[in-house]
C-alpha cells in the first residue's frame, strides 16, 4: 500500500519484538468486546477513508468466531467507512470442542454477518473465492483472489557460493538436496518427508534441509529430530535465520517438498518462496485448488502425502536434472505472472485509484490481531 502512494497506519495489538521501519504503527488492545470502543476511536481519530481488516479465526476468536469483530465491521459500515476484508480462512474444524454442531452453526452466522458488512472481500485460494461467490451471488464482483506472495526476497548467489553452501553441509557434486521451509506444525506432515529421505538413503546420497523456525522446547520438533536420527549429518536444521540467508540455502537445494495434505499452494508462503527461487517443487495433488498448475510442467503433484509417494517423486526428479530445471523455470515464470505482488500491482497502475474520496495519500489502517 505504501509503495503505491497510499498513507498507511497499521493498528495491531501490543506485542514484543522489533517494529517495522517507516510504517506508522498504533498498538491498541483489541481482544473482544471490552476493547471495541478503543479500536473504533483509534480508526476515527486517524482520519482513515478506508479500512483493511486482516481476519483469521485463529487470531480473533479461539472458538472460530468473535461477534465483536462483527460489531466493528457494522460500526464502520454505519459510519460510511469502506471495509476490505482479507479472509485468511473460513470455518475452523472444531472436532475437539464440545457441542461441535452448535459451534459450527454459530460460525456460519458469524461469517455471514462479516461478509455482508464488508465492501469487498479478498481471500487466498481460488476455491474460497468460488465458495464466497456462491454465498453472495449478487456481490460476486466484490470477491477477489489475493495470492500469498513470497516473503523471502531473492538474494542471488554465484555458482561458487552455491557450491560452498553445499560443501558446508557435506553435500558433494553427486549429492541430492531436498529442502523444506516454514514453521514447524503437526498439520504439515514433515514426518512423511523425513521417512522418505530415510528410505532413499541407501540409493541416493540424499541430504534433507529443514529451513525455518523451531519453537524452543517444542515437543513436536523434538519428535522430528528423533525421527531424523538415521539421517545423521544428512539432516540440517537451520532454525530461524535472516531472509537473505534462507534465500541462499534455497538456491543451494535441488528440490523443494511441500508435504501438506491439502495441497493449498496459493496460500503457502513457503511454496511461493520456492517458486520465486526457481526451485522445482513436489506437492500433494488437489485439483480444486491447483488450476494454475500442471503436473511435471511447473510442479510435481504426488497423489497423497505419504513417505512412499514422496520417495517416488524425489527419486524420479533426482534422475532428471533437465526436468528439474524446466519445472523450476516454468514455476518461477508462473509466480511472477500470477502471484508476485510487485508484478501484479505496479505502482503506476495503482496511483490513480489510491483514494477515490480525496486527492493525495490518505491513511489506510490495516487492522490485524497479533494472533
Amino acid at each position: 500500500m505504501r509503495e503505491h502512494g497510499e498513507g498507511v497506519l497499521v493498528l495491531t495489538e501490543p506485542a514484543s519484538g522489533a517494529r517495522p521501519a517507516g510504517i506508522p504503527l498504533l498498538e491498541v488492545p483489541m481482544r473482544g468486546w471490552q476493547n471495541l470502543r478503543g479500536v473504533l476511536r483509534a480508526i476515527r481519530s486517524s482520519g482513515a477513508t478506508h479500512v483493511q481488516l486482516e481476519y483469521s479465526s485463529y487470531g480473533w476468536g479461539r472458538w472460530g468466531f468473535s461477534f465483536a469483530v462483527n460489531a466493528m465491521a457494522l460500526a464502520l459500515r454505519l459510519r460510511g467507512i469502506p471495509l476490505t476484508l482479507g479472509l485468511h480462512e473460513l470455518y475452523l474444524p472444531l472436532t475437539a470442542r464440545p457441542l461441535e454442531l452448535a459451534c459450527g452453526l454459530i460460525q456460519r452466522v458469524h461469517f455471514a454477518l462479516l461478509l455482508l458488512a464488508a465492501s469487498e472481500i479478498e481471500t487466498n485460494t481460488p476455491q474460497r473465492v468460488r465458495r464466497v461467490q456462491r454465498w453472495l451471488p449478487w456481490r460476486g464482483h466484490a470477491v477477489r483472489f489475493r495470492p500469498t506472495p513470497s516473503n523471502i526476497p531473492v538474494a542471488p548467489i554465484s555458482p561458487a557460493q552455491r557450491e560452498q553452501l553445499r560443501r558446508e553441509r557435506g553435500a558433494g557434486e553427486k549429492s541430492f538436496v531436498v529442502a523444506m521451509f516454514g514453521s514447524f506444525h503437526p498439520a504439515k506432515n514433515y514426518e512423511a518427508v523425513i521417512d522418505a529421505a530415510i528410505q532413499l538413503r541407501p540409493q541416493l546420497d540424499l541430504h534433507l534441509w529443514l529451513l525455518g523456525d523451531q519453537p524452543a522446547g517444542s515437543n513436536y520438533v523434538t519428535g522430528l529430530r528423533q525421527r531424523a536420527r538415521p539421517l545423521g549429518s544428512g539432516a540440517f536444521w537451520l532454525g530461524h535465520a535472516p531472509a537473505a540467508q534462507i534465500s541462499g540455502w534455497l538456491q543451494a537445494a535441488d528440490v523443494f517438498v511441500l508435504p501438506q495434505s491439502d495441497g493449498h499452494l496459493t496460500r503457502s508462503g513457503a511454496f511461493m518462496a520456492a517458486a520465486a527461487h526457481c526451485l522445482p517443487v513436489i506437492a500433494v495433488r488437489n485439483d480444486a485448488e491447483q488450476r494454475d498448475f500442471r503436473h511435471a510442467e511447473n510442479v510435481w503433484l504426488a497423489e497423497r502425502s505419504s513417505a512412499e509417494a514422496f520417495a517416488a517423486a524425489i527419486q524420479h526428479l533426482a534422475a532428471g536434472p533437465g526436468l528439474r530445471s524446466a519445472m523450476g523455470h516454468n514455476l518461477r515464470r508462473l509466480y511472477l505472472s500470477r502471484f508476485d505482488w510487485p508484478h501484479l500491482y505496479p505502482p503506476a497502475g495503482r496511483q490513480e485509484i489510491a483514494s477515490p474520496m480525496m486527492p493525495g495519500p490518505v491513511p489506510t489502517p490495516a487492522v490485524k490481531n497479533k494472533g
